[in-house]
């Protein structure tokens, strides 16, 4: 066997140091990158080194200076600074076959997005990596982030912490990071490391779910190994992180799994509980899985409508009918909840304004509609909802209260979009519920899916801390409800007896 070492420098690690130009596509630079490699890294055997060691050497060293020299000018600067030696075998035969690649050094470049204006320039790039990775969902479109961002970012302390992965020229990841400051939460768990598009205010939440990093599909294990590092190197600037609503399957749960010596703190925890339904056939076999109560329903209810009249839905198609559309939501949203809770999402000026701005840049793409379900002509039930990549989102939705028992307008509504749904073979995704006993379970025969909440920190006594005080808020909150449910019982009472 003979080793031939070339003193190469092939390098795709380190890409800043070395000033690269490239002068060819990122697809036609890659092929001729991997061909280099191979045929520098291809196994041969000799029974006659001797004889051919010489000759064998001059041929393959011009041939291959030849293919650094037509493919990679500019690309090299200082062999010696790297004397990356890459070893090949010879084999005595004429006919030289290809082997596996022994060795390749794969480098990736970071740059990191603090700005505004950088975060909006990032628009078509983002758009896409967004369409190329099929793991991700439309809450990490940019229409979505940026819209988030331009709405809360001055909420509370706030900053821009995207880190855009390179490989050469060519965007492969994007992790959509901001780092929050919230007081008194900041005393525990310092700089917060979240996804943007969460971290919002209790009254003024958008609730954005599915967030993970995006990254294409055959760089996935590499980013998450090259994100994992990063923040270990660069643990000056985060003290805390915090995601919410994750899948299983997300990137983001993989990180820090093999640092055994990192001394970054874990902390996963169910949160939620996500509802789709999914693998149909069609519309009849669907309705045949849900229970023989609401099945019924669904038959009396329909014929009912179809008796009294003309029944349509109608849906958003132009920017113009966005407004009323969202208007009529908005009534009917807090309609169906003002005597169930003490707040409508619908008050928070930031919601709406946020929604406001999202539809009008999804609608024209189709991504996302407000539709109505209308007998003779006057609205009973509406829906939102935001759809992508074979699934349809369902986000919020409301009724009049005076049609709800009669008619139940807004589970027609919603039975007959899943039927829809079916036939484009689509995912139907009701998002988030704390508890898998829901009603989307129940009345929807609906296919429940864990969600998980992660905690990093950057020091194991900083994560140790934060989980002894929640302990204690979730015991003073206990007792908190505790004694308000019996000051209102003993209230009640008093009252009963003066009366």
């Amino acid at each position: 066997m003979i080793q031939i070492r070339l003193g190469f420098i092939i390098v795709v690690s380190h890409l800043s140091e070395l000033n690269l130009l490239y002068n060819t596509s990122n697809f036609t630079s890659r092929l001729l990158h991997q061909e280099i490699l191979q045929t520098l890294s291809i196994h041969h055997h000799t029974n006659q080194q001797s004889s051919i060691r010489q000759s064998i050497r001059d041929d393959y060293a011009k041939k291959t200076l030849k293919s650094l020299n037509d493919f990679y000018k500019n690309r090299i600067v200082n062999y010696r600074k790297y004397k990356n030696l890459i070893s090949v075998s010879i084999d005595s035969s004429e006919e030289v076959e290809k082997g596996q690649v022994l060795a390749s050094s794969v480098g990736f470049t970071t740059k990191l997005i603090c700005k505004l204006e950088d975060f909006r320039s990032l628009e078509s790039q983002w758009n896409e990596l967004y369409t190329k990775c099929e793991r991700s969902s439309i809450f990490s479109s940019w229409d979505w982030m940026f819209t988030w961002w331009e709405v809360y970012k001055d909420q509370f302390q706030r900053q821009l912490y995207i880190l855009c992965i390179y490989q050469y020229d060519e965007l492969i990841g994007i992790i959509p990071f901001q780092i929050e400051k919230v007081y008194p939460q900041s005393l525990i768990q310092g700089k917060t490391l979240r996804f943007i598009g969460s971290g919002d205010a209790r009254d003024d939440r958008i609730l954005t779910q599915y967030q993970d990093f995006i990254a294409l599909p055959n760089f996935e294990s590499e980013i998450v190994e090259y994100v994992s590092n990063y923040l270990i190197q660069h643990k000056k600037d985060w003290d805390f992180a915090d995601f919410e609503y994750l899948l299983e399957n997300s990137l983001v749960l993989q990180c820090f799994t093999n640092h055994k010596n990192n001394k970054v703190a874990r902390q996963k925890i169910d949160c939620g509980v996500r509802f789709t339904i999914s693998g149909m056939d069609d519309f009849d076999s669907y309705i045949n899985k849900m229970g023989g109560r609401w099945r019924k329903m669904f038959a009396k209810k329909n014929r009912l409508l179809s008796r009294d009249g003309e029944v349509t839905i109608e849906e958003t198609d132009t920017l113009e009918s966005i407004k009323p559309a969202f208007v009529q939501l908005t009534k009917m949203h807090c309609s169906r909840w003002k005597d169930r809770v003490d707040h409508c999402v619908f008050d928070s000026s930031r919601f709406c304004e946020f929604h406001k701005k999202v539809i009008r840049r999804l609608l024209p793409q189709k991504k996302s509609a407000i539709k109505t379900i209308k007998l003779n002509g006057k609205a009973l039930a509406t829906y939102y909802i935001f759809m992508d990549k074979g699934q349809v989102h369902y986000y919020q939705s409301g009724f009049y209260s005076k049609y709800a028992n009669k008619y139940s307008p807004l589970f027609i509504l919603v039975c007959k979009e899943i039927g829809r749904a079916i036939k484009n073979k689509q995912v139907f995704d009701f998002m988030y519920a704390d508890s898998v006993n829901s009603y989307k379970k129940n009345q929807y025969a609906a296919d429940a899916e864990k969600m998980y909440r992660l905690r990093w920190a950057s020091r194991p006594s900083r994560l140790f801390v934060f989980r002894c005080a929640k302990t204690v808020q979730i015991k003073l909150l206990g007792l908190y409800c505790h004694f308000k449910k019996i000051i209102k019982i003993n209230f009640k009472n008093v009252f009963i007896k003066n009366k």
